[in-house]
């Protein structure tokens, strides 16, 4: 079995990072020209990945070394043990992943040259979510970090509330990051409970952000008018594409981070996720500053890019030659 990632890491002694999520197969096509309707064309080239978000964040977490833990549903279908086998191989802890028997979830991915747009055709066939009982399973000292995607406050808000009441009962408390990329009104809730709050360019129309500064002031608003005692203020990362990313600090204060934008775009597919499992590597593995963190994490999305999935994100431990 083919063995991935660094073994240079500086994540000795820390403690492991949960991802909460989802895992999917991912089939991706390369065309030059998007066809039109009724029309068939062949493919530049294709292949498949292992795809979803906490997945990704995984696969970069343990490509730099870190010791981390997904927990996601996973299919018993023979088809899904490819997906199985590839995280086993990339030192991924899948021990706690409860099993089904119901098809996995996929993508069908369509990267178009002429017009260097992606388009995404993803079908869930109803796939269960890890559930709290799922979650309560976990011995929470073990972790030093946990991340969620906001997806179902009904499975999250549990969650995050537990996570809560190990914090208030223990000195070595677990940081707690959220990804926002959907249903923000009903996801809102859980703002209450994390440290970092990072929001996708995916939420810009349906809430009228027309800039990464116009969100962030939006939602520094919508921080200050909430009501309760001892409420949680979290920081804030919107992501903005091509214009890099805005993060606001406790105080509300506006940063713009300027992007770094590759040479030559070869693989863009997951480069937000890249984003996210290496603005937590600088926060939790390196202890680095936010602002140095959300410049890493431009850095290396841009770095993504230049090549096709992520095992070149190891590269950056390796000693220069000199």
């Amino acid at each position: 079995m083919p063995q991935y990632g660094n073994k240079l890491s500086w994540a000795v002694g820390k403690k492991r990072v949960l991802c909460i999520g989802t895992t999917t197969i991912d089939f991706v096509s390369t065309i030059k020209h998007f066809p039109g309707e009724n029309t068939h064309q062949k493919v530049v080239g294709g292949y498949w990945i292992r795809g979803g978000k906490a997945s990704n964040n995984c696969t970069v977490l343990a490509n730099l070394g870190v010791k981390v833990e997904l927990l996601g549903m996973l299919s018993n279908w023979s088809v899904f043990q490819v997906l199985i086998d590839d995280l086993r191989a990339r030192g991924i802890i899948i021990e706690n992943c409860p099993r089904c028997d119901q098809g996995a979830p996929f993508s069908s991915v369509i990267l178009c040259k002429a017009t260097k747009t992606r388009n995404i055709v993803y079908c869930n066939n109803d796939f269960p979510y890890v559930s709290v009982d799922d979650f309560r399973r976990l011995d929470l000292n073990r972790y030093g970090w946990i991340h969620i995607r906001a997806l179902f406050v009904d499975k999250s808000m549990p969650m995050v509330k537990d996570i809560e009441a190990y914090n208030a009962a223990n000195k070595e408390k677990i940081v707690l990051s959220i990804y926002f990329d959907n249903n923000l009104d009903d996801m809102w809730p859980l703002m209450d409970y994390c440290d970092y709050a990072v929001f996708s360019k995916k939420l810009a129309q349906a809430n009228g952000w027309t800039s990464m500064e116009d969100a962030c002031l939006q939602l520094d608003e919508r921080l200050r008018m909430r009501w309760g005692l001892n409420l949680k203020r979290p920081f804030v990362v919107v992501l903005w594409g091509d214009q890099g990313a805005g993060f606001m600090d406790l105080e509300g204060n506006f940063t713009h981070s300027k992007p770094h934008k590759p040479r030559r775009i070869v693989d863009a597919l997951g480069a937000g996720d890249t984003f996210m499992g290496t603005f937590i590597y600088a926060l939790y593995i390196r202890e680095r500053s936010l602002a140095v963190a959300v410049d890493f994490g431009n850095r290396m999305a841009s770095y993504k890019c230049s090549k096709n999935g992520y095992d070149h994100i190891a590269n950056i431990l390796l000693p220069p030659i000199l």
